[in-house]
């Protein structure tokens, strides 16, 4: 079992890594940003997945720790070119404990200060969850936003509260799961629920991004159906930061 003193010393000993997967606008296939994806390299070499360590997180109270790294990374490996593209972003994902203290603000907050990068350009994504108070994520959300952040729900259509989210939470970008994409293809016909996800953030005003996009038919669906963004192999493997910074070299960077 992970403990609390094997995150801390990852986290000091600088294992705790990020990759950044791009997202692509649909319809003129430029990038517009990335997903930053936390990975825990071990001094052997292996990749820890965050399926594997961040519950543990979760259930040590620390999961601020690894999102005050993410951050740091963030703006250290990729603070220039977010300067340099002021229409980039990169979107962090949120535990459920830090959307409800608060504390997830003043951490961005601090990393951001003095480094040319806007609040607009850094998305949190939250992932519907059971332990996530309704009340205080509002009031978190809310600040969030007022401060210029974009929020996004992660995995949308597969959580036990997506409506109630929308309903009650204030958001403005749904990420459709994957689950729903990979049945795309060129004879069957898409899951039902995707055409009910376009039409509730189509009613809502809200931008939708696609996750895990790996044909050329999906890509073509999603955009004919009115998604606006997409991540996933098709376009793109999750890459480093140095990698994602050459990736922007060779590819059109949404105007700002």
């Amino acid at each position: 079992m992970i403990g609390r003193r094997q995150l801390e010393n990852a986290i000091r000993r600088n294992e705790i890594m990020v990759l950044y997967q791009p997202v692509i606008d649909l319809l003129s296939r430029r990038c517009v940003g990335a997903e930053a994806l936390v990975r825990w390299r071990r001094p052997d070499g292996e990749i820890v997945m965050p399926d594997r360590f961040i519950p543990a997180a979760e259930r040590l109270r620390c999961t601020d720790l690894i999102t005050d790294r993410v951050v740091e990374l963030v703006v250290g490996e990729l603070g220039t070119c977010l300067f340099r593209y002021p229409a980039l972003h990169v979107a962090i994902n949120v535990s459920p404990a830090e959307v409800g203290s608060g504390g997830i603000l003043p951490l961005i907050e601090d990393r951001l200060r003095g480094s040319g990068i806007r609040p607009a350009q850094i998305w949190l994504e939250i992932t519907e969850s059971q332990q996530m108070e309704i009340a205080s994520a509002r009031a978190t959300l809310s600040r969030a936003r007022g401060r210029g952040h974009v929020v996004a729900i992660d995995d949308f259509g597969v959580g036990y509260s997506s409506l109630r989210y929308l309903h009650e939470l204030s958001c403005d970008v749904l990420k459709i799961d994957r689950s729903f994409i990979c049945g795309i293809s060129g004879e069957g016909a898409p899951h039902p629920v995707l055409g009910c996800i376009i039409d509730i953030a189509t009613t809502l005003g809200m931008k939708l991004v696609a996750e895990g996009v790996e044909t050329a038919a999906q890509a073509s669906y999603l955009a004919e159906a009115g998604v606006h963004f997409a991540q996933g192999w098709y376009f793109s493997r999750p890459r480093s930061g140095e990698d994602f910074i050459d990736y922007l070299d060779v590819t059109d960077v949404a105007a700002p």
